[in-house]
């Protein structure tokens, strides 16, 4: 079809009251005119014959936008398609939405309003408001790999810090626990415990812990971190408190990283929050490593 017989396609009212508002009789009944919202449109350009795109499958496309103006924004035409998969909020939601019922090999024009695009403000050189404009074509439809935790971004920091958290706190002899650079600095053994207590407490903050509860961890750890322990206490500490992060991180579910947070009075994320968990045992990875520079302990991942 032509633009133009594709613009009057998209300016017709849409069909009233078509909508069944009907619930079971447990749904208490309500009266009123059905309210349309943004609606995606589309034009099949071509059907394909392919395999059809499946929900939550990996897409191989090719594209071109413009504005309603005409104006052409980007295009993958001459460089290599871009790949997504379906329901993983990697694309626009028109996007997730306007391939629907596709096949391989087909190629449609897609109208997408702007609550299906980029919403009110707009983006780089996309206005607010701006109605986008998609020719696409389908090039091929395949499993979608495994998806990375919610909280992947948190977790490939954690792994390495940890790592080397554990390899060093080993390496340590047991003598040595005990040591510190000078008086009232914290000891290894103290180190290795405020990261295992610290990733705790961070972590109940992340979980929504009221100022109460967060109040008694950080008095229960002060108290832990003063009691002497075995080397092999102090190591089953901090595999304890890993393991605890590493449950929730590997659980949590991407809604739940961005609700508000406050840290220390501080307004943030709960993905913010978790970000610190890097931050703060990296901090004292970092002295655990000078403690052992100064007592001849090589850290095993440098030898």
């Amino acid at each position: 079809m032509r633009l133009a017989t594709a613009l009057a396609l998209a300016a017709l009212p849409l069909a009233a009251q078509t909508f069944d508002t009907r619930m079971p009789d447990s749904v208490p009944v309500v009266a009123g005119k059905v309210m349309e919202g943004a609606t995606l449109r589309y034009i099949d350009v071509q059907v394909g014959d392919g395999a059809p795109a499946a929900a939550a499958q990996q897409y191989t496309v090719h594209y071109t936008g413009w504005l309603r103006d005409g104006t052409k924004f980007d295009s993958s035409i001459g460089k290599e398609p871009i790949q997504f998969v379906q329901g993983r909020r990697q694309v626009i939601s028109g996007w997730e939405m306007g391939f629907e019922g596709m096949k391989v090999g087909g190629r449609r024009r897609l109208f997408i309003p702007y609550q299906m695009a980029y919403g009110e403000q707009g983006r780089d050189s996309i206005p607010p408001k701006a109605e986008l404009v998609f020719d696409v074509e389908l090039l091929k439809v395949e499993p979608a790999p495994d998806a990375p935790p919610a909280a992947g971004d948190v977790l490939f920091s954690l792994n390495s810090v940890e790592i080397e958290v554990m390899q060093l706190a080993k390496a340590v002899p047991e003598e040595k626990y005990s040591w510190r650079p000078a008086p009232g600095v914290r000891t290894f053994q103290q180190v290795f415990l405020h990261i295992a207590y610290a990733n705790h407490l961070i972590l109940n903050i992340a979980k929504g812990s009221d100022e109460a509860e967060v109040k008694k961890i950080i008095e229960d750890n002060d108290k832990g971190e003063q009691q002497p322990i075995s080397k092999q206490k102090t190591l089953a500490a901090l595999t304890s408190s890993y393991a605890e992060v590493h449950k929730y991180l590997d659980e949590v579910r991407a809604q739940a990283l961005t609700r508000d947070a406050e840290f220390f009075g501080q307004k943030t994320t709960r993905r913010g929050v978790l970000i610190f968990l890097d931050t703060h045992m990296g901090e004292h990875l970092g002295q655990a490593i000078a403690y052992a520079r100064m007592n001849g302990i090589v850290p095993p991942w440098s030898k």
